[in-house]
């Protein structure tokens, strides 16, 4: 697929101001101001990520009452359900608020809802078997802000229940005891986008500061970053402060679930990114989720045992396995109808559905159609009479916005701008399919979209050091918000040119910059290994890393795109 480049076009007025009171050279303090630290107490604030700059938990609009009750019913022995969701966000949200609970001597149970006979959040059914087990207090975890209907029948059963949630709230908020969402109108708390984990957290926090047990949220680190990572929330501000603590508590971690988890993706005593998060533990906590039951990852995360946590992430490591091939085999047949049926001067959308399709897998699948197609994608299982499916979006279409627009085609629906789920009725997707394409023609227009790369600089000579890495490292946690520098190198001549990795999927290289000869690695570039013949004349877009090799340390460049120059 043919890529767009295009450039940052941010002022760069306070760059030499930057570079000096930082002692940061030019490249870094670009890719600093493109990201819109552009003065000296913004970058401060980003360079600081000590835990003290983390913000007062009681700014959190219904914190106050919410703690209170939380350590009344641990005083009396009420019953306390945690309510989570199926996701790694939702698990770890789950697991950090019932070791908290156990700290505080309560009487604790959890509920994860299944994701295929349930789906997400609360429901009657779930609320009824809660009931049966004596709850008399319910806190819900990453779900519950648009549980209106639900909230109320278990108040008609005498259940109370608090709320911590991050998604975006409706109109009328649920009659729940208290509301903690940083999106919630009248909440003043400085930072809107922590991830479900991290509201938790801050509630965590706050009863812990009531009982002066302030230390032990330190202890809970490790797997809030887990939960922060995987839901692709802004990695700024608080976020940033939490995953960069975080990653070095994981390595070090205390936690056996952690330990083993490490252990099967072969992470152990090895320095961790948001990539190992994000693309090791995270899949083999989504697995669980997806194919089997959630419940397996909180049980990881909650026991001391290391024999029963290395058995439950062996089962994880297979059940991902068992995912990856599922999704394989749906991706390979959602490739096939796209290519015999897509119109690329007409469809601006993927609308697919079959009935043999794992709904458990269908929303990582639509991802990686749109990473493919470069157009947005509503992919479903048939059941019948009506049809469940996942939306993925691209940069400028607003995915919930559209589908909001057109809501009377949905039953349920949920999610943001650039994700949602749903369920319609079967005999509507043709008219999702009419309107969506008018949708997208109408904000993105008629042309054929083209994915875009945003380039921060240029690379010289001279920046081909590991001092240079080194430096890079200092913007560190890369994640959404906060992407990883990337820039334009010009004029390289190949040098070699291999296929690595399963059936050579991917492409190792070695170019010359006139001075230097750089190693990189292109994924998923494999293709183009019979063109990029010995002396080919290149232009890259990469980012620039370090790579250890049998103890030695080099600099490695990873190639995002490739031109050949004429």
């Amino acid at each position: 697929m043919n890529k767009k480049w295009t450039t940052y076009n941010k002022s760069m007025d306070n760059l030499e101001l930057l570079s000096k009171e930082f002692q940061l050279p030019e490249i870094l303090v670009r890719a600093m101001i493109n990201r819109g630290i552009d003065t000296v107490s913004k970058a401060r604030a980003f360079l600081n990520t000590d835990l003290s700059t983390l913000y007062d938990p009681y700014l959190l609009k219904g914190t106050e009452q919410s703690v209170d009750r939380i350590l009344r019913a641990a005083r009396v022995k009420e019953r306390v359900c945690v309510y989570g969701d199926y996701d790694v966000d939702g698990i770890t949200s789950t697991a950090i608020m019932i070791k908290t609970l156990k700290e505080l001597g309560a009487d604790v149970v959890y509920y994860i809802p299944n994701r295929i006979e349930e789906g997400y959040g609360l429901s009657l059914n779930s609320i009824d078997k809660i009931n049966e087990m004596g709850v008399s207090l319910i806190i819900t975890v990453d779900c519950g802000i648009k549980s209106n209907e639900e909230v109320d029948y278990a108040h008609g059963l005498g259940i109370e229940i608090i709320i911590t949630d991050h998604h975006k709230c409706e109109e009328e908020l649920p009659k729940a005891f208290s509301i903690i969402n940083p999106h919630q109108p009248g909440c003043s708390y400085p930072f809107k986008d922590l991830a479900g984990v991290g509201v938790a957290f801050k509630l965590i926090q706050a009863l812990l500061i009531r009982i002066d047990r302030s230390p032990y949220a330190e202890e809970l680190l490790d797997i809030v970053t887990i939960g922060t990572i995987a839901d692709v929330v802004p990695l700024l501000n608080e976020n940033r402060t939490i995953v960069k603590n975080g990653l070095l508590k994981i390595r070090n971690s205390n936690n056996q679930g952690i330990k083993a988890l490490l252990t099967v993706c072969g992470l152990t005593n090895k320095e961790l990114t948001t990539f190992s998060v994000a693309f090791m533990l995270a899949p083999r906590i989504n697995a669980a989720g997806r194919i089997s039951d959630a419940a397996d990852c909180v049980e990881l995360f909650l026991t001391d045992s290391e024999e029963k946590a290395m058995e439950i992430a062996g089962k994880l490591d297979f059940n991902n396995r068992m995912r990856q091939t599922i999704e394989n085999q749906i991706l390979n047949s959602a490739e096939v109808i796209v290519e015999e049926t897509l119109d690329i001067d007409k469809d601006k959308v993927l609308v697919l559905c079959n009935e043999n399709w794992h709904i458990g897998v269908i929303g990582i699948v639509a991802s990686r159609l749109v990473d493919r197609f470069y157009l947005p994608a509503f992919i479903m299982t048939c059941e019948g009479e009506f049809s469940k499916g996942s939306a993925r979006s691209i940069p400028g279409f607003n995915i919930f916005e559209a589908m909001s627009k057109y809501s009377y085609l949905f039953e349920r629906y949920g999610g943001h701008e650039m994700a949602a789920g749903f369920t319609i009725r079967t005999d509507c997707i043709d008219e999702l399919r009419e309107k969506m394409n008018i949708e997208v023609e109408s904000i993105l227009g008629k042309e054929k979209l083209l994915s875009e790369i945003i380039v921060d600089y240029k690379l010289m000579p001279e920046d081909i050091s590991l001092d240079t890495v080194k430096r890079m490292k200092l913007m560190e946690p890369f994640g959404t918000g906060n992407t990883i520098p990337l820039f334009v190198y010009r004029d390289l001549t190949v040098v070699s040119s291999k296929g690595v990795g399963i059936e050579n999927k991917h492409l190792s290289l070695k170019v010359h910059d006139g001075v230097n000869e750089i190693k990189c690695i292109a994924f998923n570039f494999g293709n183009m290994q019979k063109t990029l013949q010995i002396g080919k004349k290149i232009d890259i877009i990469c980012s620039i890393e370090n790579n250890l090799w049998n103890g030695t340390e080099s600099v490695q460049l990873n190639v995002k795109d490739i031109r050949f120059i004429n």
